[in-house]
C-alpha cells in the first residue's frame, strides 16, 4: 500500500512544456483545436527559460493567445500549460497561488492570497520562542 496515492485520479490531466510563443502566433487554429474546448488549468509564461508569469484560465485555448496582445506582449518567449482534470477546476486558484508564492515571478506584481487558509507562521514563531526560553532557563 506504499503507493496508494498513485492509484488515485491525478489533478493534472495533461501538460505541455517549453513551446515557443510563435506556436500560438503562427499556428493559432491548430493550437486551439489541439487544446480543445473547456480545458481549464494553469499556465507558465517564460522569458529566457525563467518563469516570468503564472496564471490560471478557465479556457486555456483563449487565454494564452490573449497574452500575445495584452500588457504581457513581448515579455515572454515560451510557455508551459497544465490542464486540470475535469471536476478539479475548483482548485485552480489555490494551485496558482501556491505556484506564484513559491516561484515569485517578476510578471506577477502582487503575492496572491489563498482562498481560505490558516496561516500558522505567527503561532509557530511563538512556539519556538517558548521552547528557546525554556532551554535558556534549564
Amino acid at each position: 500500500m506504499a503507493n496508494a496515492w498513485a492509484r488515485k485520479e491525478p489533478l493534472i490531466a495533461a501538460h505541455v512544456n517549453g513551446l515557443a510563443v510563435g506556436v500560438i502566433e503562427k499556428h493559432l487554429r491548430c493550437f486551439r483545436e489541439f487544446i480543445g474546448r473547456r480545458k481549464s488549468g494553469v499556465y507558465v509564461l517564460r522569458r529566457n527559460r525563467s518563469v516570468y508569469y503564472i496564471g490560471l484560465a478557465s479556457s486555456l485555448r483563449r487565454r494564452l493567445p490573449d497574452h500575445i496582445k495584452d500588457h504581457l506582449r513581448g515579455k515572454w518567449d515560451e510557455f508551459d500549460l497544465y490542464i486540470v482534470r475535469k471536476g478539479r477546476a475548483k482548485y485552480l486558484k489555490e494551485l496558482e497561488t501556491l505556484l506564484i508564492r513559491v516561484a515569485k515571478p517578476e510578471g506577477n506584481q502582487t503575492e496572491p492570497k489563498f482562498v481560505k487558509h490558516n496561516n500558522i507562521t505567527k503561532k509557530f514563531k511563538e512556539a519556538l520562542i517558548r521552547e528557546v526560553s525554556s532551554l535558556v532557563r534549564d
